[in-house]
């Protein structure tokens, strides 16, 4: 997913855009950022996390526990998560189901350490599109994000 340059948006926007997006006394078009929820209780993994999303052009929302995110996406639309299974307090798990119910077009994305078959077909039934084994993938993460959410249940 990559976001248009100011030359792609030229056709869009007129033959002027380019100098309009440039002076500084002009209201700046800018593409629109997907949010992503991000639910890992290490700090240092979802800093990394956070980092990663944001040079990827995304808008990370971090939390540290399930209850922290359902209260972060209270009033504000997100459009993937990606949730560590394993959370202190209330699970990763029963937090994907409740953000499946809350945003049926997200994309959701499971994680955990144990990274078994068995994880991988808990976490799709109860809505993820998708679980990805410890320690992340980067190149799997980001095809993750681009994809589409399909209900398979």
């Amino acid at each position: 997913m990559s976001l248009p340059t100011t030359e792609e948006l030229i056709p869009v926007l007129g033959p002027d855009a380019k100098e309009r997006t440039e002076r500084s006394d002009e209201l700046k078009v800018e593409p629109v950022r997907s949010a992503v929820l991000v639910v890992e209780d290490d700090p240092s993994h979802r800093e990394i996390l956070v980092e990663m999303l944001a040079g990827w052009g995304y808008e990370p929302l971090p939390v540290g526990s399930a209850e922290e995110a359902e209260f972060a996406v209270r009033n504000k639309r997100m459009d993937a998560a990606i949730v560590d299974v394993f959370l202190p307090g209330r699970s990763g798990a029963t937090l994907m189901s409740r953000l499946r119910e809350r945003f049926p077009q997200a994309v959701l994305i499971g994680v955990s350490a144990m990274s078994d078959s068995a994880m991988a077909r808990k976490c799709k039934g109860l809505g993820a599109d998708l679980f990805i084994g410890k320690p992340l993938n980067p190149e799997r993460l980001s095809e993750a994000l681009q994809s589409k959410h399909t209900s398979w249940h």
